[in-house]
């Protein structure tokens, strides 16, 4: 990966991985059983820097806030980076809020610039809080060649003339507004720095290394914290390869384990609990036997890994259930709220390792992981500066 050191930025930082691994595939778009887009550094750089030209043509400047509300999609991280290329300060704002909930965020971030889908415009543009909107410009994406786009333009038709320059920002100016309601009350605006996500990439990634043939498997909007860091800036700073699935189906994600061999995912505690329930019952299913050879396997895999994973045994010894996730799966990764001990514990027992944290948004990530050093399926770990 880089040495994220040596850079001043995000934008920065995303702009040497990009043109460092040109030819490796950074982004999977999959939409149930079939797949949107597929593109390489060097397809998404040529995207994404025409939309900074766009954007630099209508007057996007250095400090100029822009604000996302989109699903997981290709042209969520096209957008964001473009943003960073220009300088500009990213507000990425939940496309599940209502719409009057989204205008009256983007009126407290002062956002001028604005890309969100079509179908997500067209339910705010029928909100009473409409008419406050301020916003310079604002992108639609997805939209029908004929749609009314209420002063809107199309993302995809957005380009300016001129090459973009690169606008340099410093480590302590500000990279995003980030709106959180945190356990409760009316979302707040935490302004996080380029240092603070850099800091925090450094140090997840010493942890859980990202290389170039690394899949990651982004189901969390990413607009969260977790999955900004892990499904965007880790994989693009360390040429690896995000996949986002639009759909949160069980059995779409069970394939997309398979299909794209994925070495990592960041998951809620509930989708974590559904994915045990799940293997439970099929080891339920077996005939005796096979299920008495199992239970005697997952216990030798308990007592050999007790105090340090070895994943290459783990695989050696229940390589079917690590097939069923794709053969490649390193780590999986759970926040956001409580995650029973003996969930931990259960996949840790069959080898599947489960990095368990916590963290606020304020904190930029995470405050503490679960190194695996030793394991315990009682704690959230440790600070992250204590992981090394």
């Amino acid at each position: 990966m880089l040495d994220l050191r040596q850079y001043q930025s995000l934008g920065e930082a995303l702009r040497a991985g990009i043109e460092r691994w040109p030819g490796e595939v950074c982004l999977i778009e999959a939409d149930r059983e079939r797949e949107n887009a597929r593109l390489t550094y060097r397809q998404f750089s040529d995207a994404a820097l025409a939309l900074a030209t766009g954007l630099q043509s209508a007057g996007f400047d250095s400090g100029t806030r822009a604000a996302i509300i989109m699903t997981n999609q290709s042209k969520w991280l096209i957008s964001a980076y473009a943003i960073f290329y220009c300088g500009g300060v990213l507000v990425p704002l939940d496309y599940k809020l209502t719409p009057g909930e989204q205008l009256k965020l983007l009126g407290h971030s002062k956002a001028e610039f604005l890309a969100v889908e079509y179908h997500l415009w067209r339910a705010m543009a029928q909100a009473e809080e409409f008419r406050e909107l301020r916003a310079r410009v604002v992108l639609v994406t997805e939209a029908p060649k004929d749609a009314d786009l209420f002063g809107a333009q199309r993302w995809e038709d957005f380009r300016g003339e001129q090459a973009p320059v690169f606008v340099p920002r410093g480590l302590q100016d500000a990279a995003c507004i980030v709106y959180s309601s945190g356990t409760g009350g009316r979302p707040k605006g935490c302004v996080l720095t380029h240092e603070n996500y850099l800091e925090q990439c450094m140090a997840l990634t010493a942890l859980y290394p990202f290389w170039p043939g690394v899949r990651y498997l982004s189901i969390l909007p990413t607009n969260h914290a977790i999955d900004f860091m892990v499904g965007f800036i880790g994989p693009f700073t360390c040429g690896a390869t995000v996949v986002h699935l639009r759909t949160l189906r069980p059995e779409y994600i069970r394939d997309a384990f398979t299909r794209y061999k994925i070495t990592y995912m960041s998951l809620v505690p509930m989708v974590l609990k559904n994915l045990e329930k799940g293997l439970r019952q099929r080891f339920a299913e077996l005939p005796a036997g096979r299920r008495k050879l199992l239970n005697a396997l997952i216990a030798t895999n308990r007592a050999l890994t007790r105090r340090r994973p070895n994943l290459k045994l783990s695989r050696a010894l229940l390589g079917q259930v690590h097939e069923a996730f794709g053969g490649e799966l390193r780590a999986l990764f759970v926040g956001g709220a409580f995650t029973e001990p003996a969930t931990l514990q259960f996949f840790y027992d069959l080898g599947i390792q489960v990095g368990n944290g916590y963290g606020c948004t304020e904190a930029g990530t995470v405050i503490t992981l679960n190194d695996l050093k030793p394991f315990r399926a009682d704690t959230v770990g440790k600070p992250y500066r204590a992981w090394n």
